[in-house]
């Protein structure tokens, strides 16, 4: 992911060090002790409510399981020891680590080292920023849970757009196009997450209609049609469908957006309904009284 930052100086941002990233070697005793670590039992570990990463391709997870095998978990996963009882075991909340746990299960541990932070040292919103870093950092998180990962930072640390881009090092519109993604229907975006489509061809597809997403996904689907071959049947098509007028003005808006707006106007004592623009930009005005 380009980010204009790196996640360390992100990190060292947010917390005043860097030590959450947590790339060191496990036999560094001093750093163990100052952070923490200890072996703790996999089956009491449960995954994150911050977590935004859904797809965990079963190869890559294999083959780190392999290179866990052979060189050890050079990096620990980091864990929030939830608050408990004397007459219970210690239970934990994943943090950071998820891909290294599912990687350790496979090869059948029962136990893993982790860094252990406690829940008086986080609060939710550096639980959940921690969360957001482990994902920015993996290459192959998919356009999706990129954008849910940029959601859930706004909502969590109660940032807009522009305060989550300068967080990044990003602009603002790198991180509006990527939240626009999280409006296309469950259809495209299953599709967009399991690779079947790409980022380019998704983005073609925000300002449709739900049904009109869904036909256009199957020709793509179907075809492997390109984004300069979506560009030109949208471009087609827009030209031989007449398009509606509102109040004698044009425009090219779905028709389930404008019957919305319509029944939203009807609210209002003597309303008019404007609509202005195409799909890539416009504006609907309602006036009333």
């Amino acid at each position: 992911m380009p980010l204009g930052k790196s996640l360390d100086n992100i990190l060292t941002d947010y917390f005043g060090q860097s030590d959450v990233n947590l790339q060191f070697d496990q036999k560094d005793s001093t750093v163990g002790k100052e952070l923490g670590i200890a072996e703790i039992k996999i089956e009491n570990i449960e995954l994150s409510p911050f977590q935004t990463r859904s797809f965990f391709e079963e190869d890559k997870i294999k083959s780190l399981a392999e290179n866990i095998r052979q060189q050890g978990l050079i990096q620990p996963v980091i864990v929030l020891q939830k608050k408990i009882t004397e007459s219970t075991e210690p239970h934990y909340v994943l943090l950071a680590g998820e891909r290294r746990l599912r990687a350790v299960k496979y090869l059948g541990w029962e136990t893993i080292l982790a860094v252990v932070k406690t829940e008086d040292s986080l609060d939710e919103k550096q639980q959940a920023m921690i969360s957001a870093m482990e994902n920015l950092q993996r290459e192959d998180l998919s356009p999706i849970e990129l954008s849910q990962t940029f959601k859930m930072l706004i909502l969590t640390q109660k940032i807009d757009e522009e305060k989550l881009a300068s967080m990044l090092g990003a602009s603002v519109q790198y991180v509006k196009n990527y939240l626009r993604l999280l409006t296309l229907s469950v259809p495209v975006r299953e599709a967009l997450l399991e690779k079947k489509i790409g980022e380019g061809q998704a983005r073609y597809l925000v300002n449709l209609s739900e049904q009109e997403q869904y036909e256009l996904l199957q020709l793509i689907l179907d075809k492997e049609m390109t984004v300069k071959e979506i560009v030109a049947y949208l471009k087609d098509k827009k030209e031989v469908i007449p398009q509606p007028k509102v109040n004698g003005i044009g425009h090219s808006f779905p028709a389930e957006v404008i019957n919305k707006a319509d029944r939203f106007a009807s609210q209002f004592p003597n309303s008019k309904l404007k609509c202005v623009g195409d799909l890539d930009k416009g504006k609907i005005v309602i006036s009333w009284g």
